[in-house]
């Protein structure tokens, strides 16, 4: 029988670590997603109660910018969390790595030139940003199906419920 040694009890920490930031990274998006979704419905009712459909184009594309904004926070957080772990060496290089790990385009150097412990972060990194990215991609199709109530040319209202 194979005897557990002390770089075991590491990876198998770094495992639970990796985890553990996967469920926190899920939760603050499901937190900034739910507050960026709550104001847009409460002002955007308003505002076509009001028929200031002008500000409400404007206020849908903010709200779009508001969703880009939470993803960029996202890779901010966990650039200053790999250059405080040394996943980096400097801050830019983090937030290549990590943005690009993040986005799911991360190349496969990129990848190998992280020290052998943190490879793991890839996965993990890139499989909850997939679960980011669709649950942003619904509260955006759920904000467009508001915004479409005022698209029509003549100024009335159109529901395609």
């Amino acid at each position: 029988m194979k005897e557990i040694s002390i770089s075991d009890l590491s990876s198998f920490g770094l495992l639970i670590g990796f985890i553990l930031v996967f469920f926190v990274l899920i939760v603050y998006h499901g937190l900034c997603l739910w507050g960026a979704q709550s104001i847009y419905h409460r002002h955007a009712n308003k505002l076509i109660a009001k028929k200031q459909y002008f500000r409400m184009e404007i206020f849908f594309f903010m709200g779009l910018s508001a969703l880009a904004l939470i993803h960029l926070s996202e890779i901010a957080i966990l650039s200053l969390l790999g250059l405080m772990h040394g996943v980096a060496i400097s801050i830019d290089h983090a937030i290549v790595v990590i943005g690009g790990i993040y986005t799911t385009i991360g190349s496969e150097q990129a990848v190998s030139n992280l020290p052998s412990r943190y490879r793991i972060l890839a996965v993990v990194l890139s499989m909850s940003s997939l679960f980011c990215f669709a649950w942003s991609t619904a509260v955006m199709m759920d904000m467009m199906r508001t915004y479409r109530k005022v698209r029509a040319s003549d100024g009335t209202i159109v529901s395609n419920d």
